[in-house]
């Protein structure tokens, strides 16, 4: 009796490698489509980003939330106020680009975000490329928002 040569692939090892191929690709296609999802498109994309960052901390952790933003040059500082006491949560800078800008007659803007979502707030102008638009927080419900002027 002489031994056969084997050539290629079975059937079910290919169907086996195929559900392999399916399995991995449910898995990765999610995440390829949401890579760089998370960068704020504008200024005003990014100030909205903090603020709703800000709410929600407020929220989460049962706290009074204040947010600062430096409207000449972008940086932003929050602290929050609870129960254990206060101090700084977080800073940074948002990006202005050379042609964005945010316009207030404050020199310093101010968001107090309370731990029921309410919040008391200034209002701000965002001149940038796609247009100006308006930030205002609703201080009964603290949600922001941005409308095009």
């Amino acid at each position: 009796m002489t031994a056969r040569i084997r050539r290629g692939f079975t059937l079910w090892e290919m169907t086996i490698v195929f559900a392999i191929m399916a399995v991995t690709a449910l898995l990765v296609v999610p995440q390829w489509a949401s890579l760089n999802t998370d960068e704020p498109d504008s200024l005003a994309d990014a100030v909205l980003h903090v603020l709703r960052d800000s709410r929600t901390l407020a929220i989460t952790s049962s706290q009074t939330v204040a947010l600062r933003i430096d409207p000449v040059n972008g940086l932003y500082r929050v602290d929050t106020t609870g129960v254990s006491g206060s101090g700084l949560y977080a800073e940074g800078q948002l990006d202005l680009g050379a042609l964005e800008s945010i316009e207030t007659d404050r020199p310093r803007l101010q968001f107090v975000f309370r731990p029921s979502g309410a919040a008391f707030a200034d209002t701000l102008l965002v001149r940038g490329t796609r247009g100006t638009s308006v930030i205002a927080v609703d201080p009964w419900s603290g949600v922001a928002g941005a409308y095009a002027r």
